[in-house]
């Protein structure tokens, strides 16, 4: 199942895939598709940038917590991407330093749930227009 079609899978679904790990290569073409630095991919997944495209490169798959993770990112992705209109948009404010979440880029929040959670405060205030 790609990270795309797991985005819109039934939870039974996606628990099972979480469980069985994602494999690395999603989050490398993620990142290339995102146009996001594989590194901060990586980060956000608790990986370093070279374990990341070690385990993609051997065909290795995601530990429950990483592939967790990974599924995160993309489901902000897309909500990010609701938000602004347009995929570039998207990945800059994820890339970006950002004033509300102090200082610290949305993608270096998503490696938590609390963080992952002011991430989509933030992004619905921007989609529904109220003050951020």
């Amino acid at each position: 199942m790609t990270l795309d079609t797991l985005l819109h899978a039934a939870p039974r679904a996606q628990i099972a895939a979480l469980r069985a790990g994602l494999p690395a290569s999603d989050a490398t073409d993620f990142a290339a598709r995102q146009g996001l630095d594989g590194a901060l991919v990586a980060q956000a997944l608790g990986l370093s940038a070279r374990t990341l495209q070690w385990r993609a490169r051997t065909g290795q798959c995601l530990d429950l917590v990483a592939s967790e993770r990974l599924l995160r990112l993309a489901s902000t992705a897309q909500h990010a991407q609701e938000a602004f209109g347009d995929a570039a948009r998207a990945s800059a404010w994820l890339a970006r330093p950002n004033r509300l979440l102090g200082d610290a880029a949305p993608i270096s929040l998503l490696d938590t749930g609390p963080g992952g959670d002011e991430v989509r405060r933030q992004l619905l205030a921007i989609e529904h227009g109220l003050p951020v």
